[in-house]
């Protein structure tokens, strides 16, 4: 701990306390939060606290076992079923979290004889799930679509190939080339894992992800050789994760997956929440096209924008100032992103209003 103070790096948990969204009191004082994943604003949305509440009431607070022993209820079933319409695709399963999906998913896709090819800037959770696996990984340069058909020539007798990318990069803010990703998987028999988890609800005219998003501009996408993974807790302001493909994939995943078989299910109220949020997210568009707004005022791609600081120290500064401004900005820092590249990170949200857009890039001009 003491060489992690020392470089700057430690960390601490921050009690806070939600008011209306993007409001959190934090030591007393209100705050004007622009670190939240709650993109669409619906994580305190009244319709998803009453379907949370209607579930606990028809279900019960917790769903009292594993998802094969006896937790899978037919509401989980139900919610699945939505999912996989949200997305297009034949079947949906429900899955704890989007780290559990990544770490028990990855090992069961790719396994000895195969090969992972894995952006370098891809999420803590793909790099855990393709160590699990015993497959060999290469990692490839940041979007460096040259450098991955290089690596998928090479990788010709491999049993399996397997393409891993983040749709939209957490630290980053950017958006995965898909059409060009899928182009290659085509190309060399390869498949694509596609982690959704700050895509989903944002991007595609119905907000259900990458796929729509770039078919939307005209793309005609092959998806056969795709799997979808996504998650709740961002803009669908609930909790879990889901993997969308073929039934015959789903009963695999039932069969082989860990971090699926060996967990007790979701709670029914998550999944009261989740349904709800799935309703809303392709009916309101509104609230996608307040939150583009905002990000084009950042000139972004994604409502993620961060903002190079370098040093940790300084970053941890700006943080604290920002702060007393009356802003909550997290500053992220080493191993989170590399050496070198601490940072603001910066995330829009439909429910910030004009005011509060035009407040925090004032304090950002005023440097």
């Amino acid at each position: 701990m003491k060489e992690i103070e020392e470089r700057g790096r430690k960390r601490s948990l921050l009690s806070v306390h939600p008011l209306s969204p993007p409001i959190l009191v934090i030591e007393g004082q209100e705050k004007i939060n622009f670190c939240s994943n709650d993109y669409l604003g619906l994580a305190q949305d009244p319709r998803l606290v009453e379907a949370a509440c209607q579930a606990a009431r028809d279900y019960g607070a917790g769903s009292k076992a594993s998802c094969l022993v006896g937790g899978h209820y037919d509401l989980h079933e139900a919610c699945e079923r939505e999912v996989a319409a949200f997305k297009n695709t034949e079947a949906a399963l429900i899955l704890n979290s989007g780290y559990q999906a990544n770490i028990g998913l990855l090992p069961i896709l790719a396994t000895r004889g195969d090969v992972i090819f894995s952006d370098a800037l891809n999420h803590a959770s793909l790099i855990d799930g393709c160590r699990l696996s015993r497959a060999k990984k290469e990692v490839y340069s940041h979007h460096d679509l040259e450098a991955l058909e290089g690596a998928l020539k090479k990788a010709a007798q491999a049993r399996k190939r397997w393409i891993v990318v983040e749709g939209v990069y957490s630290m980053e803010g950017d958006v995965t080339p898909l059409p060009e990703i899928l182009a290659l998987a085509e190309k060399y028999e390869a498949y694509v894992y596609l982690d959704e988890a700050h895509a989903t609800g944002v991007f595609g005219k119905e907000g259900r992800g990458l796929v729509e998003y770039f078919e939307d501009q005209g793309h005609s996408l092959k998806t056969d050789r795709l799997w979808q993974m996504g998650t709740f807790g961002k803009a669908l302001g609930s909790f879990g994760a889901y993997v969308a493909g073929d039934r015959g994939w789903m009963d695999y995943v039932v069969n082989t997956c860990r971090s699926f078989i060996f967990t007790t299910a979701l709670p029914p109220p998550v999944l009261g929440a989740i349904r709800k949020a799935v309703e809303i997210v392709p009916q309101e568009s509104e609230r996608r096209r307040r939150l583009w707004q905002w990000v084009k005022m950042f000139q972004g791609v994604s409502p993620i924008i961060p903002i190079i600081i370098g040093s940790e120290q300084a970053t941890l500064h700006i943080h604290e100032r920002l702060l007393e401004e009356g802003f909550f900005v997290q500053g992220i820092r080493p191993p989170t992103v590399p050496r070198g590249t601490s940072r603001l990170r910066l995330t829009l949200s439909a429910s910030h209003t004009q005011e509060h857009i035009v407040a925090f890039k004032k304090v950002l001009e005023r440097g």
